[in-house]
């Protein structure tokens, strides 16, 4: 842009008709006083610009007098920012919930009757868990809670869940379960954390919606961005908007099990990215996580650990004795009987042993007396990790395998049988137990047989197993502990072969066509027969492709 000085009344511009086609410019306003008179050159001036043009386009040289543009090249866009419509934040919102996982919060139906502290018992525990959520000032907003299997840790987060829910401080739960596809992996974990905090404040769910359909790869990213995304810039813009008193802001986050999500490395990445987004004041949320003590956490908190100074650190299985409340539980449920104290010897400080006795002696299948005098001599183990608790669950399974023998007439292998449902209703809930019970030729509901007199290890439902404790799994997995009950997985496998191969078998060229007309027909008589007879076919086919070559 070239100017020359010149003359001329204010407010005036040089006519830029006068100019060739490749000099002309856009004509700016320089003053807001009109005028019609001429420059001392002759050109006339400029026409006044339009209203709207006034009041859209910047005012250049304000104040400037005397001078004129032979170049001037402008070029002017408008930003125009608009808040998302609702329509688009429910979208967000919808697929927020697609991603999380509702069987891990603390009151899902999922979890009906879960474990939590029988009254009188872990009073003490759970009062320093209590005040130390509720010191707001405490130097820090982590509270990491260790201890071995069936030492408690889920009754005591359950506890807390409960008592912090009716106080209208719980944010947020996820409860960690290795035998649930949904909740054994850290992939719903945020969704799920956003998706409570949203359900308690209408504002944070428009802003949580709003970050999700903003960003349609978010679930996709690394734990720490979903992390950042949807729960600390959300509570931020939240809170910065809130009146001198606001409402009360629920402010407790609780995990549990995270030694039941199934990588090691992803519970290191949730662990780094809690310390990273949500510590150091960055968010108002105080945290309680419980786990066992394994690989992931135990570095974490370990001297010279990410989380060692960060974290306040609970050893339950050593910092609390659990015997008096151990003795205090069976006394309550066995009050009618005498034999107690042998009872409370074997458990070990384990509540699991507690637990599933109680479980064991309460099954209608016999005499709770005679149950309960039957389990105390298998109390001998000693000096081991879980002794008692493994004899046990060797002399519960034993017992099934005695009673099922009793009425089967077919020889079938019942150790063998019930290996093949738990591990096949582990590794894939796509199958459920019919679907099972067809593929290994058992009688309608005949898995009901098999699992009649293992209620205190196994909840059976319609069509599904879950595993009331992963030490459980931990048991039938290890030849030491097992022993007598102990199945090789290359055993199971090939098990699955056999019976897979033998149902493809069944099926011949001219059924399958059946189907494939029948599909085009759209038949509808007897469909759920078919496709149920289909899915077999299709289940038998996967496993063999995707499943039995890791059992090897």
């Amino acid at each position: 842009m070239a100017s020359k000085r010149q003359r001329s009344p204010p407010g005036g511009l040089s006519d830029t008709n006068s100019l060739s086609p490749s000099k002309k410019g856009k004509t700016c306003e320089i003053s807001s006083i009109p005028s019609t008179s001429s420059s001392p050159t002759g050109a006339h001036l400029a026409p006044m610009p339009s209203h709207s043009v006034l009041h859209s386009a910047p005012t250049f040289f304000p104040n400037a007098r005397e001078f004129q543009l032979d170049r001037l090249e402008y070029t002017h866009t408008a930003h125009h920012h608009y808040p998302p419509k609702q329509a688009d934040l429910e979208v967000g919102w919808n697929r927020l919930l697609e991603r999380s996982a509702p069987n891990a919060l603390y009151d899902s139906a999922a979890r009906f009757d879960p474990p939590k502290c029988d009254e009188d018992t872990r009073i003490e525990v759970t009062n320093e868990i209590l005040e130390w959520i509720q010191e707001r000032d405490a130097p820090t907003q982590l509270l990491c809670m260790t201890g071995a299997a069936g030492s408690g840790k889920s009754a005591l987060q359950q506890t807390v869940s409960e008592l912090c829910a009716s106080r209208g401080i719980l944010a947020s739960s996820f409860f960690f379960n290795a035998n649930d596809s949904t909740r054994n992996n850290v992939s719903g974990i945020v969704p799920t954390i956003a998706y409570q905090l949203g359900q308690k404040n209408f504002g944070l769910r428009q802003l949580i919606g709003a970050a999700v359909g903003g960003d349609p790869f978010i679930f996709d990213k690394a734990l720490k961005t979903q992390m950042e995304v949807l729960i600390v810039d959300p509570v931020h813009r939240f809170l910065a908007n809130q009146p001198p008193n606001p409402d009360p802001f629920s402010y407790v986050l609780l995990i549990d099990g995270l030694d039941e999500c199934s990588e090691e490395d992803r519970q290191r990445e949730l662990l780094v990215a809690i310390q990273e987004c949500l510590l150091y004041g960055r968010t108002p949320f105080r945290i309680f996580l419980a786990s066992r003590p394994e690989s992931a956490i135990h570095e974490a908190l370990h001297e010279g650990g990410h989380l060692h100074i960060a974290a306040y650190h609970i050893r339950l299985s050593d910092d609390y004795d659990a015997s008096g409340d151990i003795r205090r539980s069976v006394q309550r449920r066995l009050h009618d009987l005498s034999l107690r104290r042998e009872l409370m010897e074997a458990a070990s400080g384990q509540y699991v042993y507690a637990a599933t006795v109680t479980r064991y002696i309460s099954e209608p299948r016999g005499s709770p007396a005679e149950r309960l005098r039957a389990v105390l001599p298998w109390a001998t183990g000693k000096g081991k990790p879980f002794a008692s608790l493994d004899v046990l669950y060797r002399n519960i399974i034993l017992k099934a395998q005695q009673a099922f023998e009793e009425v089967d007439e077919d020889g079938r292998d019942f150790l063998l049988l019930l290996n093949c449902l738990i591990w096949v209703n582990k590794s894939w809930t796509k199958a459920g137990l019919a679907h099972q019970e067809e593929l290994y030729q058992l009688v309608s509901r005949g898995s009901k047989i098999i699992f009649c007199d293992l209620r205190s290890i196994l909840h059976i439902t319609k069509d599904n197993l879950t595993i009331y404790h992963k030490s459980f799994l931990d048991f039938l997995q290890d030849k030491d502990r097992a022993g007598a009950v102990y199945v090789y997985r290359g055993h199971l496998a090939e098990y699955f072969s056999k019976c897979c191969l033998d149902r493809i078998t069944e099926f011949s060229v001219d059924v399958i066509e059946g189907w494939r007309r029948r599909a085009s027909l759209r038949v509808s008589n007897g469909e759920d027969w078919w496709n149920y007879r289909r899915f077999t076919l299709e289940y038998c086919l996967e496993f063999l492709s995707n499943f039995v070559p890791s059992y090897w």
